[in-house]
C-alpha cells in the first residue's frame, strides 16, 4: 500500500498446450483474462460495482496484506463499517475498519469478500486518479496470475510451464505476504516483498546510507506514510539475470519485518510478462524489453 512519486504488453486454444516459439513458456487456455491500465506506474483494474452503475477503480496490490476499499467509496455504497482498528504503514499508522463485507467481481472472477475500509484520499491525490480500493495478496493465493505488460492483460492460468529462456525465482507466501529473493550487488541478497502496489523499482534496507559522492536523488514516498529516502542506481540480480542501472531506494531501517526490501512495478514492468505462480512457488520473468536497462545472464 505504498506509492512512490515516479511512477507494458496469446494465442488461445481450448484443451491444447501452447508454445510461443522455441524456449518460450507454455500454458493452457486462460481460465480468465481481463484488461488493466497502467497509470502512475501502477496496475489499475475495473471492478464491477455490485450495486450497478459505474465500475470502481482498484489497484492490483500484491504488497497489501489485506484488500482495501476506500472509506469514502464504502460510505457512498452505504456499506456497514466494521470495527475500528489501527493500520500500520511504514513509519506511520492510521485508522481503518475491519471487516468490511463487499461482494465484487473483476472480469467475471470473484474477488475477496472481506476488506479493510480506510481513507485512500492521499493515494488518489498522488495518482491524480480516484482510487476506490486495492486488491491485496489474498487474490494471488492458490492462483497462477500472469501479468502481460506488453498487452496490458491479466490472465488466470490453470497450467503453466516456464520456458528455457525464462528467469525463474522462488516465491513464498506466508501470512498474506508474497516474497522472493533479490540480490542488490554490493549490498547482499535477501527476501523482498513482491509489491505491485509500489510504483518504484526497488526499495532496500542498508546499515548506512550510501556515501554522498554516489549518484543519488531524494524522493518522497507517498502512501499510508511518507518517508524521505535516497535513490541510487544499482545492479540487481534476479536469479541468473543481472539488471544494471535499477533505481533503488535505500533506507537505513527495514521497511517490513523479516524482509530486506520490496520489489515494485517499476522493476516488474521492465519485462513483457511476469507470472506469479503461488501454487508452484515460482515467480517467472519473460521478455526484458526496456531500452533503458541492460540484462546479463550468468
Amino acid at each position: 500500500m505504498r506509492v512512490a512519486s515516479k511512477i507494458k504488453r496469446g494465442l488461445k486454444c481450448f484443451g491444447l498446450l501452447l508454445l510461443f516459439g522455441q524456449g518460450v513458456s507454455a500454458w493452457s487456455a486462460p481460465l480468465s483474462e481481463f484488461p488493466f491500465t497502467s497509470r502512475a506506474g501502477l496496475i489499475w483494474i475495473q471492478v464491477e460495482n455490485p450495486q450497478g452503475g459505474k465500475p470502481l477503480n482498484f489497484i492490483l496490490d500484491s504488497g497489501a496484506e489485506a484488500s482495501v476499499i476506500d472509506l469514502q467509496t464504502a460510505r457512498r455504497l452505504h456499506l456497514e463499517l466494521g470495527q475500528p482498528i489501527t493500520v500500520r504503514g511504514i513509519n506511520a499508522t492510521t485508522v481503518g475498519y475491519w471487516p468490511e463485507c463487499f461482494s465484487a467481481r473483476m472480469g467475471g472472477v470473484s474477488l475477496p469478500t472481506n476488506y479493510l475500509a480506510m481513507d485512500l484520499s492521499a493515494l488518489s491525490a498522488a495518482c491524480h486518479h480516484k482510487t476506490d480500493g486495492l486488491i491485496g495478496a489474498e487474490f494471488f493465493s492458490g492462483r497462477v496470475v500472469q501479468i502481460d505488460f506488453a498487452k496490458e492483460k491479466i490472465r488466470l492460468l490453470e497450467d503453466f510451464k516456464p520456458g528455457v529462456n525464462a528467469d525463474v525465482l522462488p516465491l513464498q507466501i506466508e501470512a498474506a505476504r508474497l516474497r522472493t529473493p533479490v540480490e542488490v550487488v554490493g549490498l547482499g541478497k535477501a527476501w523482498a516483498r513482491l509489491d505491485t502496489g509500489c510504483a518504484s523499482a526497488l526499495h532496500w534496507a542498508v546499515s548506512a546510507i550510501a556515501p554522498a559522492d554516489q549518484e543519488s536523488s531524494q524522493e518522497l514516498g507517498v502512501g499510508v506514510s511518507s518517508i524521505l529516502i535516497r535513490q541510487n542506481m544499482k545492479s540487481v540480480r534476479l536469479g541468473h539475470l543481472t539488471l544494471k542501472d535499477i533505481s533503488t531506494g535505500l533506507h537505513t531501517e527495514k521497511l517490513l519485518a523479516g524482509e530486506a526490501g520490496l520489489m515494485g512495478t517499476g522493476l516488474l514492468s521492465q519485462f513483457s510478462m511476469v507470472t506469479i505462480d503461488e501454487p508452484g512457488g515460482q515467480l517467472v520473468f519473460e521478455g526484458l524489453f526496456s531500452p533503458r536497462i541492460s540484462g546479463l545472464r550468468r
